[in-house]
């Protein structure tokens, strides 16, 4: 079973909450399976990629504060028109020394929108780490089940052996009674040698799960898993219609932290456009300055004070604030057609997810309620007619397969249906908060 690149990653869905309960328990599959939610848990926790996020969620916050805040006043202290050539200190009433203090303030409103920027980039990084773990939690269920669905067909597959072994025995044995041709041997050892060849196969795709399941949660690859076997029955039980596909689009376009975070660059873009209007505005800087003066020959000199406003004089706004404010303009377009195109995505693989979703069922449905008890009944009875002389040897050996097939294709459509489910509960849930 070839099973399809889940790409994104729990909750109940925010326009759903009118939806029947059983049509929400649909979208629900983590809830059901305690080692799953403590793999996918453990993986959150331990995986590097989220890690990063993490941190660069936590260096944009970081850096709001400082964005808003004054810019650091400047403290001069000199002296002045000391007398060459020995630097005589008290021998001029002009020499004195000085201690300025000086502030800069820009233009009001540039330091919140400088803030707004750095807001809106931390918006952004939160959102792409809820992504991130939305792709983690559907790649881990992905491995997880595929896992599920090797362990299981192993499991059908030294079943299937143990009746073509006891095949290979009784055609054997009737065939040195002359009871049945040596055809009848032959095809049976044919038909075991075949599902060695199915077990290698088998064994490799359990070890690359495996593998990916402990890269996942930061692992050696070769550690041992519990793994649940899976039962197409049990599954089947489960099903419930979905939701309409409508809602399910509009719930994605509203939760989904990819979209949040091309809404947090717009947010900044425009925030950066602000910034750059409000630098082509005047800053003012404010200066208080005390001079000491010394003793001169027995005369006490009065000290000085001094303030002064100064203004910057934004001249070349037009080369470079003017310039930069259009660039910022060109960004906020660019962010605005990233998120119609995120849009537009998202709204194909949920279109996408919940339509596999549904083939899924209707396959599954049909596989345990039809193929499988008709592919049981099949071999019974040509079972009971190869005994009494009634059916060739090959025709019992070609509905076993059948039968073997049919059972590994159900549990291949039941691991890929759960998987599939997990991605679409990532791509529509509500965010969880912490």
């Amino acid at each position: 079973m070839q099973f399809r690149k889940l790409m994104l990653i729990p909750s109940a869905l925010v326009v759903l909450g009118a939806a029947p309960a059983r049509a929400q328990d649909a979208l629900a599959p983590l809830e059901g399976d305690s080692l799953l939610r403590s793999l996918v848990a453990e993986a959150l926790a331990r995986n590097p990629t989220v890690v990063q996020r993490q941190a660069a969620v936590r260096a944009a916050t970081l850096r709001i504060r400082p964005a808003g805040t004054l810019p650091d006043p400047t403290l001069s202290v000199g002296v002045m028109d000391l007398l060459l050539p020995r630097f005589q200190f008290n021998r001029s009433d002009f020499t004195e020394v000085d201690a300025e203090l000086s502030q800069e303030i820009p233009w009001p409103g540039s330091l919140g929108a400088r803030a707004g920027v750095m807001r809106a980039a931390a918006a952004g990084a939160r959102a792409e780490e809820g992504a991130v773990q939305r792709e983690l939690t559907t790649a881990m269920a992905a491995a997880y089940y595929r896992l599920g669905y090797t362990v299981t067909a192993l499991e059908t597959l030294r079943h299937q052996r143990d009746l073509l072994d006891a095949a290979v025995q009784i055609s054997t044995t009737r065939y040195a009674t002359g009871a049945a041709p040596q055809s009848d041997p032959l095809q049976a050892k044919l038909a075991r040698d075949r599902l060695r060849s199915d077990e290698f196969a088998l064994q490799s795709e359990r070890i690359a799960a495996l593998a990916a399941v402990n890269a996942l949660r930061k692992r050696p690859s070769g550690d041992s898993l519990p793994v649940i076997v899976i039962d197409p029955a049990s599954v089947r039980a489960e099903l419930a219609p979905l939701p309409a596909q409508d809602s399910l689009i509009q719930a994605a376009l509203i939760v989904h932290p990819r979209l949040a975070a091309r809404r947090a660059a717009i947010e900044q873009a425009t925030q950066s456009i602000r910034v750059e209007r409000l630098g082509a505005r005047p800053d003012f800087t404010l200066s208080a300055r005390f001079g000491y003066r010394p003793v001169l020959f027995g005369v006490d000199l009065p000290d000085f004070f001094s303030a002064f406003a100064s203004v910057r004089l934004p001249i070349w706004a037009w080369r470079k604030q003017n310039r930069l404010a259009d660039a910022a303009r060109a960004d906020s377009t660019g962010a605005a057609a990233g998120l119609q195109d995120a849009e537009l995505q998202l709204s194909r693989e949920v279109a996408e997810t919940a339509a596999r979703v549904q083939a899924s069922q209707q396959r599954l449905a049909l596989l345990v309620d039809a193929v499988l008890p008709t592919a049981r009944g099949t071999v019974e009875s040509v079972l009971r007619s190869y005994q009494v002389g009634r059916a060739e040897f090959l025709t019992l050996l070609s509905v076993e397969d059948a039968r073997y097939r049919a059972e590994l294709e159900a549990v291949a459509v039941a691991a890929d249906y759960q998987a599939q489910l997990v991605m679409l509960r990532q791509l529509t849930a509500e965010e969880t908060q912490p």
